[in-house]
């Protein structure tokens, strides 16, 4: 399914499955029905809001306030990557959708070439989530994704296997300092170096 398709289809308010380049996600528009319908179909508490996906790193001013020197560092180094960012949200962000009850929304660049298509094509945030029931774990086969979301716009153009099999890290980004929330593919010392110094001898995995 092409780009052009999928923004149709999240243009008309629908949720979509796509592979991002950690694991098998469900993605709509903010503040769109489809947003609403993901935590329907994954029982997803209410207020645990969606983290989202953006284009690039120029994003950040948009979307967040306040942002740290050592974010924009993590940011220009593994965006696209596997890193997500906790930033405090902008009132352009309020405006779009939901934000965390502490005002802070989640942000990651997937350097999936299809999905940073659909992102250019649409010019707005995705909120993405993992396409699987609340608690249960992320999904890098698509075997593993429940019937009911393969069925979504998107699900018969998926590969069998994901790139990484494994959800991203993530990052606090609010404070003085960067605190690691998850930890993900890319290695906790080679993240607090770059955020140290903005650069590194060690290759991010």
């Amino acid at each position: 399914m092409t780009a052009s398709t999928l923004s149709r289809a999240l243009r008309d308010g629908q949720a979509v499955i796509v592979a991002t380049d950690t694991v098998y996600g469900l993605a709509a528009l903010p503040g769109s029905m489809g947003y609403a319908s993901i935590f329907e179909l994954k029982e997803r508490p209410a207020d645990q809001v969606l983290p989202w996906l953006v284009h690039d790193v120029h994003v950040l001013d948009a979307l967040a306030d306040d942002v740290p020197a050592y974010a924009r560092r993590l940011a220009q180094m593994f965006w696209p990557g596997a890193l997500t960012l906790v930033v405090r949200a902008s009132s352009a962000a309020r405006e779009l959708g939901d934000v965390a009850d502490d005002g802070t929304i989640a942000l990651r660049s997937p350097d999936a070439p299809e999905l940073l298509a659909l992102l250019a094509e649409l010019d707005a945030p995705l909120a993405c989530t993992s396409a699987n029931v609340h608690g249960e774990p992320a999904p890098s086969r698509l075997a593993d994704v429940p019937a009911s979301m393969r069925e979504l716009p998107g699900g018969d153009s998926l590969s069998e296997v994901c790139c990484v099999g494994r959800a991203s890290t993530i990052v606090d980004c609010t404070g003085p300092y960067p605190k690691i929330l998850r930890e993900g593919p890319i290695p906790e010392q080679v993240l607090l170096d770059v955020a140290a110094f903005g650069a590194t001898l060690t290759s991010h995995e």
